[in-house]
């Protein structure tokens, strides 16, 4: 009786020790703050979507990944996501789907965008730049694999300048190899530095091997898409502005630099001045070429603008005269 008394106590200092571990390992883990992986994760999440999409003649459905690129319901995904859809519909973070058109499917880059009508803003996610980028680096891919939402999965820049080969024929360049974990469904993801600045799209994976993936740089989505989404053809206004980016001084952040003012296009008045570096473009604020483009699709020709341009160390505002494209198309189908 007496050992059964002591077995008893034992076994009761022992749950209360049990407890109080428990309490102060939740207690502790309350108190460890968000990794830098967790707080990318977080910033980019509400602006990853998916694409579904039906296709074939049993129209089957198979899903894919975006990423919102403004606000207003512009979408930016992979070619072949979307290339043999009779549909395709976006789920947003809270579950509520949408009709989406396309605008544009480029094979040469496997890039394409499309449009929602939500009829609120979205969140969406400025875009990075690849130029900066080291092998070894930390990156994070988000995406829907399998159809599994939101997967998130870890890893590094394997190497850069990729060329590969695509089943249209088409060879991508300039393409971030990976070893994060990326599979069907990731396609169309970005694919993030530790910071959450977007560096890439994912693209593909080498089926015959683990560990290599490929995701379309940064800076080749950017250019992309300011051609295919140019003010132009999705307004069909002009804004007559040659542009380049550079780091001025060799310091600070990329700008938007003027190169040339086309003299048959109003803007040539318009008070900007070679090397005049664009921070502000109405209500867009300007970090790179794609940013131009859409500041101006919901403006209309005739109308001025506001431009805040960086003119030897110091703010300047001028006024930008748009005037009518003498071709208009459709955001570039």
């Amino acid at each position: 009786m007496r050992q059964l008394q002591i077995r008893s106590v034992a076994a009761v200092l022992a749950a209360l020790l049990m407890a109080g571990r428990g309490a102060a390992t939740e207690e502790s883990a309350e108190d460890v703050p968000p990794s830098p992986t967790v707080k990318a994760v977080q910033k980019v999440k509400p602006s990853v979507v998916a694409v579904k999409v039906h296709a074939g003649s049993r129209n089957r459905e198979m899903t894919g990944t975006g990423l919102v690129i403004d606000e207003r319901g512009y979408i930016l995904t992979n070619r072949h996501v979307i290339a043999a859809a009779n549909d395709v519909t976006v789920r947003l973070l809270d579950d509520s789907e949408y009709r989406a058109e396309v605008l544009f499917a480029d094979p040469e880059t496997d890039l394409a965008g499309l449009r929602i009508n939500a009829r609120r803003k979205l969140v969406a996610q400025p875009l990075g730049t690849s130029s900066n980028l080291l092998e070894g680096q930390d990156v994070i891919a988000v995406g829907h694999p399998y159809g599994y939402s939101y997967t998130v999965s870890r890893g590094i820049v394997s190497a850069l300048h990729r060329k590969i080969p695509m089943p249209t024929g088409h060879v991508l360049t300039d393409i971030i190899q990976t070893d994060a974990s990326i599979n069907p469904g990731n396609s169309g993801g970005p694919l993030l530095n530790i910071r959450g600045a977007i560096i890439g799209i994912n693209v593909a994976l080498r089926e015959d091997a683990r560990g290599i993936a490929f995701a379309i740089s940064a800076d080749t989505v950017r250019r992309v898409l300011a051609a295919r989404l140019s003010a132009w053809k999705v307004a069909g206004v002009s804004h007559g502005l040659n542009c380049r980016e550079q780091v001025i001084e060799g310091k600070g952040p990329r700008r938007v630099v003027v190169a040339a003012v086309d003299p048959n296009v109003v803007a040539a008045g318009a008070g900007l001045q070679l090397g005049d570096a664009i921070v502000g473009l109405g209500r867009v604020t300007v970090a790179n070429r794609f940013d131009i483009e859409r500041a101006l699709w919901d403006a209309r020709p005739g109308q001025t603008v506001d431009v805040t341009v960086l003119r030897d160390g110091r703010e300047v505002r001028v006024q930008l005269p748009l005037v009518r494209s003498q071709t208009v198309a459709a955001a570039g189908r």
